[in-house]
Formats: C-alpha cells, structure tokens, sequence
C-alpha cells in the first residue's frame, strides 16, 4: 500500500498526541490522517472530544465541506476561542488525499516546511507553486465573530503532489526548526530518506511533528486494492474513545513511493562527462557493479581555462569515467583514504573498505546508518553511527577494537590528536575518548545541537553548535573562548595557525573569520545566502560553497576573489587538488574549477544528489551519492 503522511517522533517528546491513519481502498481512493497534539495537559479533554468528531463525520462529498464541517465543530467545543485555547496553543493536522490532490487542515501555530529533494529548495509552503489556500467560511454564512474566529485559528489549503520527490513537514514553530535544523535535514528532508516499518522517524528533538512526503515520476494511481484502518493514542495518553473502540490498536503506517517508476538499472548504470564551453554531455558505461571494472573505452573531455589562467595553473584537467560501487543505503559520509584503503560509511549501517581498483577489502557492521565521515589514526579507524556508537576498527581487518554509546544521536565526524579521539553528539556535547580503549576523558556541553566537525591542533579543539555557538576548549575540555559568528552553524571550522585564523561559514550568509587565540572577529565577508558547507585553504586562499550554489574564494583578508555558480547547494567540503578545486554539489555534479581564476575546468555527472565531499587518491576522486553509490571517476592533470 502506498502512504504519504508519517510521523517524526522526537525521542524525548512526551506521548501525548493522538494520530488517525486510513489508506484508500480503491485506485484514486481517499488517504485520511489526523494529528492532534494538545501542548498540555488542560487542552487533552477538549481536544479528545475533537479528535473523535474528525474521525466519526462522514468525509462523503468535498473535502472541503468536510473540512469546513470540522473547524465548525471545533468552535463548537468549551473554551474554543478564550485566550491560550486549545485551538491556538495545541498542533491540529487534518489531511485528506484524492488521488493527486491532497488537502490540509492545520492551525496556525503550525510551521510548515517544504523540501524539493531534485533541486535542493527550501521554504515556507508558499514557495511550492502548486499550493492554493481555501476560504474556511462556508458560502453563504454570515461573517460574525464565530467564523472570523475560526478563521484566526486555522487554515485550509490544497497542494498538488507534482512529480519528483517532495517533503512536507509540519512543525510546531519556526524556533522548533531552527533549533533542530541538522537533525530534520539530515532524517526527514533528506532526499533518498525512506520511512521505516515502523511508521516513525526518530528525532533527536522534543517533540513530535508530522510529515508528508511522496516521491513518483508521474502521478500516483496504482494502489492496492485493499485497507487498513488504525489509531495511535501513544503511551499514557490514549484511554478507549467512546464509540471508537475498534480504534484502539496504535497504527502510523509506513510510506512508500508512489511510483515504481524508478530509474532501471541501466540508466543507474550512467554516469555523464560533462564540460564547459558547450561540450556535449557523453553518456558512459562506469562498471557499476559490483566487481565490474574500468569500461573498455573511457572517453575524456578536457577544456582549456580562459586566457586569463597565469603562470602555473592547472592547463588541462580530464575526467574519465571510471568505477562506481551500488550500497544498500545513501553514502553521505566523505571517504578517507586509510594506508591506500579507500574508507567510507554509508546509511545501510556499515563501514566499508575498498581499494583504489574498486575491490571490496572489508565492511563493518554499526548498530545504525552511519552519516559521519571516519578518521584515520595509524592503524585504526574512527567512526561514529546514528545512535551515537563511537567505535574503533582496525583498518587492515575491519574488525572492532572497542565501542563507546554516547547516549545521543552523531553525525558529525570524528577527529583524532594523539590519544584524544573528538567525538561531537547533537545533544550538543563534546567528548574525549582515551583511542587506547574507548574509555570516557572527559565531556562538555557547548550548545544544544552539534552539526559540524571539530577542527583539533595540539592545544586546541574548535566545535560549532547549531544554536550558533563558536567554541575554543583546551585539550582537558575547559572553554576558553565562546563567540557568535552569526546565525547558525552547520559549517564545520577552518583553522590557519600560522595566520590566527578560525574561519566558519553562518546561518546569516557570511564567512567569517576569528582569532584564533582570543577569538575576537577579525572579519566578516558577504556569500550571498547560507553556508553550510566548510572552507578549506590551499595557503593563500579560502574556498567554500553556499546554498544558492556558488563556490567562492577569499583571500585570507576577507576579500572575494572569485565566485563561480554550480548550479545547485554545496553542502560539502571542496577538495584542493594541486592547483585545481574540485566540489560536489545538489545537482548530482562534480564540478572542477582553477584555484588561480576560478575558470571551468570540467564536470562529472552522477547518478544523484551529493552530499559526500571528495577524496583523491591513486588518480581517482571519490566521493558518494545519495542513491547509494561510490563513485571513483579518473582525474587527469596537467600544470602549466
């Protein structure tokens, strides 16, 4: 059966909410899904009395005279529109599907965010262009108080499901989503996510919220002929309702796509070399599977940089296609590459080995998917898993050293200095692991959310939390300075010793830079809209993405070089490879850049969205997608 509607459950929310799930019956049938979460506990009578009028009134006819039916029988309820009502103070979600249609009942305190996964958007619900707000007052009623009220409290709106993959989530406020912005990005509008069998998505939140996602190709149409109908009153909060009593089994089900109509295997089997200057894109076999190697013939492309490249930049760059690797879950994790071992985790719950000529060596099983990138330390690796393992492999077997739990979700990377492993969690602390045995050093708690990795040095660990926090703590985890770049902070820290800096993209559109010894700003450079992916440095200038799709370069005063579209959001961290700059981004494209200029030097295609920053090594970039892939095209250079 197909879904659309979910819930995100915030681990430590308290069970109160009430939540209806009905599937249709019949192609072009009718979805039904109803969410009530009370806020306290004065507004649960009230609010359960509404709850079992929404799911007892007949939906036969217009959705929406039932809708309107219903925000009428809200008012009619005790205390309906007194200051701090249960209307104006609790979450109230009402959405009914019709083939392609679907409508949605919410008040207002709900923020709704909308996601297109195909090309990175993000807003409110006004943004998406097939939404249409519906008056709540029934023609011909007269406009008193009653419906003005009601009217005050509540929106009715229509949305429809266009092809592509979209998500839309319903909040409880906007400082609910700026607060817990890394955690829903990286669960709920993450584009390949997929609902599990249970209904839910976990959050590392403190509350729950629903969500509406559906991913087709075309509209949706083939639905199985058959029905379930459930309630969910979760844990505490749910007696039997009266006249409901066949309701009492908790049912959230799961989703899945509308459409089968995914990309074959071959089109997945596709990567495209791209160039500037309108080179034709060339369609190339890449040896996809698994223990597929280099394609007989890989065409290159090359493009000379513009006139202006001076002395000693990069003059020609190639990018053949090379071999790619299919994982059961979306690689998000950046490789590393580990004594010649190419070493990547991926959200199907491993870590994997693979050597630079596309051959498995090992994997590793975590207790969960793994987002975070590994680190490397002698013969060990690093990594940390969604439910907050920190765990130490050996690289040459892929078997487990030790296994710390950190007690909180981690997606941020893992960072070794001698014999401090830096672990960053998103209940916003910092913690030291003895790399010897795993055990505890010490712990801090620095914000209320850690997105970013840690940049470490001899004497010194910089961590970013979301709330916007820039952090120095010496090596025993004492603070010693604590600023506010601007906004929030999902970009992860560079640091130039030489030069004092810590530089780190913000929330509020700027790269900014700090000293590194006092942390007083030193300055602040305009990007043009959000970074969040993270700067890195070739010694005299500073690189870093942004969110409307520009790779920019500074000089390490603060002043723009250069700036170059990519086309879509860079949330990874770009790679300097000897003069040339190479970065991922949401397109599905590599993309190589003069470090000099700025000048296109070429593109790579690849199956899906990028997250995954590259890593060179052995004449290959590699980096993964969010279908699921390790992508290892050839890179060619040659320096004037």
């Amino acid at each position: 059966m197909e879904r659309t509607c979910f819930i995100c459950r915030g681990v430590n929310a308290a069970d109160a909410f009430l939540t209806y799930h009905e599937l249709p019956r019949r192609t072009g049938g009718e979805e039904f899904f109803v969410f009530i979460d009370p806020g306290n506990a004065e507004h649960e009578v009230p609010l359960r009395e509404l709850f079992r009028r929404i799911i007892s009134a007949t939906r036969l006819g217009s959705p929406v005279r039932y809708l309107r039916g219903l925000v009428e029988a809200a008012g009619e309820l005790p205390g309906a529109y007194a200051s701090g009502s249960h209307l104006s103070d609790s979450m109230i979600l009402v959405a009914l599907r019709r083939g392609a249609e679907i409508y949605l009942l919410r008040n207002r305190r709900i923020e709704p965010v909308y996601f297109d996964a195909a090309s990175g958007a993000e807003g409110g619900l006004e943004t998406f262009s097939a939404r249409r707000e519906i008056g709540i007052t029934r023609p011909g009623r007269q406009g008193e108080l009653f419906e003005k009220s009601v009217e005050d409290r509540f929106i009715l709106e229509t949305v429809a499901m266009t092809p592509g993959e979209h998500t839309l989530l319903l909040a409880p406020s906007r400082e609910f989503v700026k607060r817990h912005r890394g955690a829903l990005l990286d669960s709920v509008l993450f584009p390949a996510f997929e609902v599990p069998a249970a209904g839910e998505v976990m959050l590392d939140t403190n509350a729950a919220c629903p969500a509406i996602h559906w991913k087709s190709g075309a509209m949706p149409g083939r639905m199985h002929q058959k029905r379930k109908r459930g309630v969910d009153m979760l844990k505490g909060s749910a007696p039997i309702i009266a006249g409901a009593a066949a309701l009492i089994i908790a049912v959230i089900f799961i989703f899945k796509p509308f459409s089968n109509d995914e990309r074959s295997a071959t089109e997945q089997r596709e990567a495209l070399l791209t160039a500037e200057n309108s080179v034709p894109q060339t369609p190339l076999e890449t040896g996809r599977e698994a223990g597929g190697g280099e394609p007989a013939s890989a065409r290159q492309v090359a493009v000379e940089p513009s006139p202006s490249a001076g002395e000693g930049d990069v003059r020609r760059l190639a990018i053949a296609a090379g071999w790619s690797r299919k994982m059961g879950g979306a690689v998000t994790s950046s490789p590393v590459v580990c004594g010649g071992r190419v070493i990547f985790g991926s959200r199907d719950g491993h870590v994997y080995a693979y050597s630079s000529a596309g051959s498995i060596l090992w994997k590793y099983r975590a207790s969960d998917g793994v987002g975070a990138s590994p680190c490397c330390a002698g013969d060990r690796v690093i990594g940390a898993d969604y439910k907050g393992n920190v765990f130490c492999i050996d690289a040459t077997a892929g078997t487990r050293v030790w296994n710390y739990q950190a007690g909180a979700r981690i997606v941020s990377s893992t960072r070794v200095e001698g014999r401090h492993v830096i672990a960053c969690t998103m209940d916003g602390r910092v913690i030291a692991l003895d790399i010897e045995n795993g055990e505890r050093i010490w712990s801090q708690t620095i914000g209320e959310s850690i997105w970013a990795t840690p940049a470490i040095g001899g004497d010194y660990i910089i961590a970013a939390s979301i709330d916007g926090s820039l952090v120095r703590l010496s090596r025993d985890g004492s603070v010693i300075w604590r600023v506010a770049p601007g906004g929030t902070l999902h970009s992860s820290p560079l640091v130039m010793e030489g030069r004092n800096l810590v530089v780190i993209g913000t929330g509020d559109s700027h790269l900014a830079a700090h000293s590194l010894q006092d942390g007083s700003p030193l300055w602040k450079a305009a990007a043009g809209s959000e970074i969040r992916s993270t700067p890195v440095s070739d010694g005299s200038r500073i690189f870093v993405g942004t969110e409307e799709g520009a790779l920019l370069a500074f000089d390490p005063l603060g002043v723009e070089i250069w700036r170059r579209k990519t086309g879509a959001p860079i949330r990874s961290r770009p790679l300097v490879l000897h003069k040339a700059i190479l970065v991922t981004s949401y397109d599905a494209m590599l993309s190589a850049f003069s470090a000099l200029d700025g000048s296109p030097l070429g593109r790579y295609r690849a199956d899906s969205e990028l997250y995954s920053s590259p890593a060179y090594h052995d004449g290959r970039v590699f980096f993964g997608s969010n279908a699921g892939l390790l992508h290892a095209p050839l890179v060619t250079l040659t320096e004037g």
